[in-house]
């Protein structure tokens, strides 16, 4: 081996190194069973998004260098989790005084309270700290449940203005109780741009802790400020044309809303006495929304990404927020608020609400907490649905420093959507375990996947559901490993089965084998209606011996809701028989994506005595000796 040879064999080892240390995986396994190693262009461009950029040999090696030295000084992890046999996820210091909120422990006996600790460690020469995760015992999966589910943009109320709303969700939650059934499910409902051009995906938000004001419904709204709802406000309601398309027009409807809840701000802020009180109250308790206020300002009047601004991430140029703008974007975050703790209040079906992976590159989040994102591009890699893999159009948080802040992006996200929810599904569950990275540039068959701390973000995922008395449903389809599956299993979080994507003619009405939410299809997928008129379903169509697509849907959610999952989902749309979906996968905007609104208005809905007896039927089915259920 001549020395060039083997000082590339040295840098290229080396470089496996480096990437192994900072949690780079070095292979994969791919749908189709084949492994997938991981290039050096691929492990260099993600490797420099972790914040360490190399270029040639040298540079390979003092940063390998550079990171086992900090690995040897590190003497305390900055996140320890204690398990429910006592042990801990990582050790501890061989010597020192141990101290958990200032109190001398024996951690190897003491069992401490659910929740979260300081965990200090003084040893001689140094002292150490960390966030102790304590997760309560494992609660049991509970009751079988039924989940009537419909994206609140597609709901049709009795006050339309072209847009589903908050009120419209409270009155499908209503009609689900109606029917029986326990939960109303619906997509994400976290605030997305509406500037123009609007792209509505629900799963690429502007914040994880902040709601879609255009769901505000305006009424409502109005009584909140004590403006009467008869005079401007009413007057700007869109025509009856927006209010009856198919497909949701989100750009007059959004500047149809604005100016009416900007009237309704702009009371909110004069007024005076326990209205203004309640609405100071809520403000002081956010505080983060004056900041969120100032940047969706700043972004409407500088019409570009936060990353052409001339300031510093978390920070809004001078002169660029008008406070009209901002006090409007505060009143419409307190009355999103106070009409989901409405729907909360009404004592009829609870809320089944969705957590997406990600966030919006331009958004708030990646701008307030822009030192957590890296700048490479999450998505998945190539498989039968996607051969050139996907990419999603939002950027990874950094596992080590999200680790460094104790989880509280992590944490707060998830507290926002846990108070409105009794369930909440959990995008692409496999996120706790690991990523795909894309690097900056590249396609997505180039991407890599980097580990995450998983240990340490389900625990505190189990506290905080334990703390909200909610129950986690994780989204485990496709791609995603044995052992992040065995973790739910441990943890009781739910995992996701769609029939579609079980269904043989061999068996033709598959059951879950794990604990789960069962449904049909999923938001991804073609409508059942579809689906079932499809070709390539001749040999599943002759085996049940169903042509009807209303009929084998009927077939399919009566073989659900009489088996072992625990949550059975029942789409409205596919009820109506709707042929357009909810979203293409790698399509975008120009797609159509997001938009497509039911036939239907919920009056309607609830008139139909036909699918009354269907649901109230399915209901029944879920009933009985067998309700309860319970991780095996």
């Amino acid at each position: 081996m001549t020395a060039v040879a083997s000082n590339a064999a040295t840098t290229r080892r080396e470089l496996r190194q480096l990437a192994s240390l900072c949690g780079v995986q070095l292979r994969y396994t791919g749908t189709d069973g084949t492994t997938v190693s991981a290039s050096v262009e691929s492990l260099t461009g993600v490797l420099a998004a972790l914040g360490h950029p190399v270029e040639d040999a040298r540079s390979i090696s003092a940063a390998l260098t550079s990171v086992r030295r900090s690995r040897r000084r590190q003497t305390l992890e900055p996140v320890v989790v204690q398990r429910s046999d006592g042990s801990l996820s990582s050790p501890l210091p061989e010597t020192g005084l141990v101290e958990v909120d200032g109190a001398a422990v024996d951690l190897a006996s003491a069992r401490l309270t659910p929740g979260y600790h300081r965990l200090t460690v003084t040893r001689p020469g140094g002292r150490d700290e960390a966030l102790l995760l304590v997760p309560p015992p494992r609660r049991p999966v509970g009751t079988k449940q039924l989940v009537v589910g419909a994206p609140v943009y597609a709901l049709r109320g009795r006050d339309d203005w072209g847009v589903g709303s908050y009120a419209d969700l409270g009155d499908l939650a209503e009609l689900t109780a109606s029917w029986g059934a326990d939960l109303a499910g619906t997509l994400p409902l976290f605030a997305t741009f509406t500037r123009s051009p609007i792209d509505p995906s629900p799963y690429l938000p502007v914040s994880r802790m902040f709601w879609n004001e255009l769901y505000v419904d305006v009424a409502a709204a109005a009584r909140l400020a004590g403006v009467d709802g008869t005079s401007e406000v009413a007057a700007a309601r869109p025509g009856a044309e927006t209010v009856r398309l198919d497909k949701a027009d989100y750009e007059t409807v959004a500047r149809a809303k604005r100016n009416a809840l900007q009237i309704c701000a702009r009371a909110m802020h004069t007024a005076s006495g326990k209205r203004r009180d309640d609405f100071e109250q809520f403000v002081a308790g956010h505080p983060e929304l004056a900041d969120y206020a100032d940047f969706r300002a700043a972004d409407e009047r500088i019409s570009s990404g936060w990353h052409r601004w001339p300031s510093k991430p978390g920070s809004v140029p001078e002169g660029s927020v008008d406070p009209d703008t901002a006090a409007y974007y505060r009143f419409v975050q307190y009355a999103a608020a106070k009409q989901l703790t409405d729907i909360t209040q009404r004592g009829a079906a609870g809320l089944y609400l969705d957590l997406p992976v990600g966030v919006h590159p331009d958004g708030f989040d990646t701008w307030s907490h822009s030192d957590l994102f890296a700048d490479a591009e999450v998505g998945a890699p190539p498989d039968a649905l996607a051969k050139d893999g996907q990419a999603w159009g939002f950027p990874p948080l950094h596992p080590e420093r999200l680790r460094q802040s104790g989880y509280s992006y992590f944490i707060a996200g998830l507290r926002e959507v846990l108070r409105f929810a009794r369930a909440v599904r959990i995008d692409h569950i496999l996120a706790l375990q690991r990523l795909y990275w894309i690097p900056s540039g590249a396609d997505a068959r180039s991407g890599v996947y980097v580990r995450y701390q998983d240990e340490e973000l389900r625990a505190i995922i189990a506290i905080e559901a334990d703390r909200a008395g909610v129950t986690v449903v994780g989204e485990d389809l496709g791609t995603v490993s044995p052992g992040i599956r065995r973790a739910m299993d441990h943890d009781g979080i739910l995992h996701s089965f769609e029939l579609r994507f079980e269904a043989t003619p061999s068996n033709p009405f598959p059951q879950p084998r794990r604990p789960s939410a069962a449904s049909v299809g999923s938001h991804d997928l073609p409508r059942f209606a579809t689906f079932w008129r499809e070709p390539a379903q001749h040999a599943l169509v002759e085996a049940v011996g169903i042509d009807d697509p209303a009929i084998a849907l009927h077939a399919c959610l009566d073989s659900l809701a009489g088996g072992p999952a625990t949550i059975v989902v029942v789409d409205v749309a596919d009820l109506e028989g709707e042929t357009e979906p909810d979203n293409r996968p790698g399509t975008g905007p120009e797609a159509g994506n997001w938009r497509q609104r039911l036939p239907r208005a919920i009056d309607q809905l609830a008139a139909d005595d036909a699918l009354r007896g269907l649901m109230t039927g399915l209901a029944a089915r879920r009933g009985g000796a067998d309700k309860e259920v319970s991780v095996k």
